[in-house]
C-alpha cells in the first residue's frame, strides 16, 4: 500500500479511535436540536456551509459541539500554510494539518485545502536567493509535496492565495518577483498532476463585487484557460464591514461561473464596530442573508465557509482592533441573528440552537513533591533528588544537581497520562540554585524514529524567588513516547522544580465529575493507533538530548524588522542572523516604543510583559548555524503610533538592526 493509499486507509479505519471524542461529543447536541442543524438545511440541497478550523480549535469541546452540528465542511487554517508543512526544505510536517483532516473525516464534512502558494507566512529558506530555474523548482516541490499527501482528502486547494493589488495587477512578491506570472500556472499545474481529483482555485480578498481587482482575477483566468492551465475556480473571501455588501456580488459570481468556473465564498466575516448593538447585529443578519443568497441563487456558487465560528476564533478583533462579533456565533457559543438569516437564506427554518455546555477544568496530574520523585528523573548524567531544604510550596521539590548542559533537568514520561488531539494547561514553579538564566518547560516527542521538542512556557528563574511557567499544549496523534521537561541556559548550576500540574477541559460545569490531585491520570483516554503517518521533522540529529533546543550563546546576531501596517494593526516579520557561535535555542528581546500588544504569532513563541517582548523559538527552528538566518512573523495591534523598536537582543547579546 503506497504512502497516500495508507493515508487515507488509516483516516477510514482507524481515525475513530483518533477521534472518537469528537465523534462521541456531536450526538447529544443533535439530538437535542428541535429543528434542523444550518449543516442539515445547507446539504438537503447540496451546499456546503464551512468554517475554517485549527488544531487549537479542535481541541475545545464547546468549538467541536458548534461545528459538528453546524456546517458541513471545514477549511484548514494556518496548518496548511508553507511555515506549518514545509518550514525546512524538503522536510514535510503534515501533524498538525492530518488533525484537521481526520477531523474533517470523523464528522463526515467536506475538506477544504488552505493554501498552497501565498506570499505571506513564508519560511525565510523559501526567498533565500536562488535562481529563477531553483525558486520554480521550489514552488513545485512543495505543491506536489503538499497536495500530494493529501491527494484524495482534499476536495478544493486554494493553489493560489491572495495574488493581486487593489488595482488588478499582480502583487510583487517572491513568486511574482522572480517568475513573473508564469509562477501560478506552475503552482496550478504541479497541484493538477499530484492530486488529479481536487478542484484548483485561486483565492483574494477585496473582489466580491466588479472592481478593478476582481477584473484583474477575471482576466487572469481567461488567460489561465486559453493556455490550458487547469483551474476550477475562483474563491471570493468576503472579508466584508456591516452595512458594505457590494451591490454587485452576484453579478460578479455569474461573471465568473460563466466562465465554467465555480464559485465559492471562502472566509466570510462580517465586522462591527464595537460595542455591537441591536441595529448592527440586524444589519448584519441583513449582510449574511445577502451573501449568502448571492451564492445559492447562482447554480455554479458551491458553498461559504465563514473564517470561524464564533468570537473565541474569530481574527477580527486581532487584525481590526475596535471591530469584532464578525461570525455567527458569539463568545457565548449563542447564536446572533446572522444565524437565522443563514438558514433562511437556504431556504430552511431556523430553530435557534441552545450553547453548548461550559466545560470544567480538571487536573490530570498533580506532582508537588511531598513524598518523593513520583516518576521524575534526570535526562543526562545529573542527578534528580526529592529534597526537603527548598519548597515552592509545602515542604518538598526535586533538585537537580550535577549539571553539565543547558538541556540537562528533571523530566518525566507523560505519555499514558495525555491523549491525542487534547489541548492541556502546563505549569510548573522553578528556581536556580544561585544566579539568574532563563528556565524552559517543554515536551519532548517521539513520533517512531524522529524526535521533537515543543516549548510550553520559558521565563526567566533566578535564586532568590520561584518563577511560574505555565502554558498551553496540544496532543496531537501519532506519538510513540512524551515526556516533559525543564531546563536552563545555565549548563553547570542546580536547578529546582515544584508543584507540577497538568489540567485539561473535564465534564460540563453542572455534572459532578471529581478531579484527581494526585500524581495519576484522572479521565483513562484510550491509546490510539497513529493517522499522522508522515515522518515528522527531527531535531535531534545526534540522537542525544544534547540536541535538544536549549539556549546557548554566546552569539552576534543581525535582525531585520519589517511591519506591514493598516492603522490600528500590523503583521511584524522578524529575520535574525546568526553572526557568532551556533546555538541551540534562542530567545530575541525588544521593547516596543508605544502601547503595541502581540496577539498571536508564528514560527516562535511570543510573550509580552508591559512593553517588553520576548520571541523563544518553536519546536523547529531551535538551532541555528554560524551564519543562517531564522525567521518568525506576529500580530499586534495599537491605539498610538507604531515606532520600530530601537533595540534587540539574541540569548542576551545585543543585535544590529535594519
Amino acid at each position: 500500500m503506497n504512502h497516500r493509499s495508507w493515508t487515507r486507509h488509516a483516516r477510514t479505519v482507524g481515525v475513530v479511535a483518533a477521534a472518537g471524542a469528537l465523534v462521541a461529543a456531536v450526538l447529544p447536541v443533535l439530538a437535542a436540536s428541535a429543528g434542523q442543524t444550518l449543516a442539515q438545511v445547507a446539504t438537503a440541497r447540496g451546499f456546503h456551509i464551512g468554517t475554517a478550523a485549527g488544531v487549537r480549535t479542535l481541541a475545545s469541546s464547546q468549538w467541536r459541539q458548534v461545528a459538528d452540528a453546524q456546517f458541513n465542511s471545514v477549511t484548514m487554517g494556518n496548518e496548511g500554510k508553507w511555515d506549518a508543512t514545509e518550514p525546512t526544505q524538503g522536510q514535510f510536517d503534515f501533524a498538525a494539518a492530518d488533525a484537521i483532516a481526520d477531523y474533517a473525516a470523523a464528522t463526515g464534512k467536506r475538506l477544504r485545502g488552505h493554501t498552497l502558494v501565498w506570499h505571506s507566512q513564508l519560511p525565510s529558506w523559501v526567498s533565500t536567493d536562488r535562481t529563477a530555474a531553483a525558486q520554480r523548482q521550489v514552488l513545485i516541490d512543495h505543491v506536489t509535496g503538499v497536495a500530494g499527501h493529501f491527494a484524495g482528502d482534499v476536495a478544493q486547494w486554494d493553489v493560489v492565495n491572495e495574488p493581486f493589488n487593489e488595482d488588478g495587477t499582480l502583487r510583487s512578491s517572491v513568486w511574482y518577483t522572480r517568475l513573473g506570472e508564469s509562477y501560478i500556472a506552475d503552482a496550478l499545474t504541479a497541484a493538477r498532476a499530484a492530486d488529479p481529483a481536487a478542484k484548483l482555485f485561486i483565492n483574494d480578498y477585496n473582489v466580491e463585487g466588479v472592481n478593478a481587482k476582481s477584473t484583474g482575477l477575471y482576466n487572469l483566468v481567461q488567460r489561465l484557460q486559453a493556455a490550458g492551465v487547469p483551474i476550477d475556480g475562483v474563491g471570493l473571501q468576503a472579508h466584508l464591514i456591516v452595512g458594505q455588501v457590494p451591490s454587485t456580488l452576484r453579478q460578479n459570481i455569474e461573471r465568473f461561473t460563466a466562465l465554467g468556473l465555480k464559485v465559492e465564498i471562502t472566509e466570510l466575516d462580517v465586522r462591527i464596530p464595537l460595542p455591537a448593538d441591536t441595529a448592527e447585529l440586524t444589519q448584519q443578519a441583513s449582510d449574511y442573508r445577502a451573501v449568502v443568497g448571492a451564492c445559492a441563487a447562482v447554480a455554479g456558487c458551491t458553498g461559504v465557509t465563514t473564517w470561524g465560528v464564533g468570537e473565541v476564533d474569530s481574527w477580527i478583533p486581532a487584525f481590526f482592533p475596535g471591530y469584532g462579533a464578525a461570525l455567527l456565533f458569539d463568545e457565548q457559543w449563542r447564536a446572533r441573528p446572522a444565524y437565522t438569516a443563514v438558514v433562511e437564506a437556504l431556504g430552511g427554518t431556523a430553530t435557534v440552537p441552545a450553547p453548548p455546555p461550559v466545560p470544567s477544568q480538571v487536573s490530570v496530574a498533580s506532582f508537588p513533591f511531598e513524598s518523593g520523585l513520583a516518576g521524575w528523573g534526570s535526562r543526562g548524567s545529573e542527578v534528580t533528588t526529592q529534597v526537603t531544604t527548598v519548597a515552592h510550596g509545602g515542604t518538598g521539590s526535586v533538585l537537580s544537581s550535577g549539571r553539565t548542559a543547558t538541556w540537562q533537568g528533571p523530566t518525566r514520561p507523560v505519555l499514558d497520562l495525555l491523549a491525542p488531539g487534547k489541548l492541556y494547561t502546563v505549569s510548573a514553579w522553578a528556581r536556580t540554585a544561585s544566579g539568574t538564566g532563563t528556565a524552559r518547560l517543554s515536551m519532548q516527542r517521539q513520533n517512531g524514529t524522529a524526535t521533537r521538542y515543543e516549548n510550553v512556557s520559558a521565563n526567566t528563574a533566578i535564586g532568590t524567588s520561584w518563577t511560574r511557567l505555565s502554558g498551553d499544549y496540544l496532543f496531537l496523534p501519532g506519538a510513540t513516547a512524551l515526556s516533559v521537561y525543564l531546563e536552563t541556559t545555565d549548563t553547570t548550576g542546580d536547578l529546582y522544580l515544584d508543584d507540577v500540574t497538568i489540567e485539561t477541559e473535564g465534564p460540563p460545569v453542572s455534572s459532578s465529575a471529581s478531579a484527581s490531585a494526585s500524581a495519576s491520570v484522572s479521565v483513562s483516554p484510550s491509546r490510539s493507533p497513529s493517522v499522522s503517518p508522515s515522518a515528522s521533522r527531527s531535531v535531534s540529529p545526534s540522537g542525544s538530548p544534547s540536541a535538544s533546543p536549549s539556549q546557548g550563546g554566546p552569539a552576534g546576531c543581525a535582525v531585520r524588522y519589517t511591519t506591514n501596517d493598516w492603522g490600528g494593526g500590523f503583521v511584524g516579520d522578524v529575520t535574525v542572523t546568526n553572526t557568532g557561535a551556533a546555538v541551540n535555542g534562542w530567545t530575541l528581546r525588544w521593547t516596543f516604543a508605544g502601547d503595541q500588544r502581540v496577539n498571536q504569532a508564528w514560527g516562535a513563541t511570543v510573550t509580552q510583559t508591559g512593553a517588553a517582548v520576548s520571541a523563544t523559538n518553536a519546536a523547529w527552528n531551535g538551532t541555528v548555524a554560524t551564519g543562517a538566518a531564522v525567521n518568525f512573523g506576529f500580530l499586534a495591534g495599537y491605539t498610538g503610533g507604531n515606532a520600530r523598536p530601537a533595540a534587540f537582543t539574541f540569548n542576551g547579546t545585543a543585535c544590529t538592526v535594519s
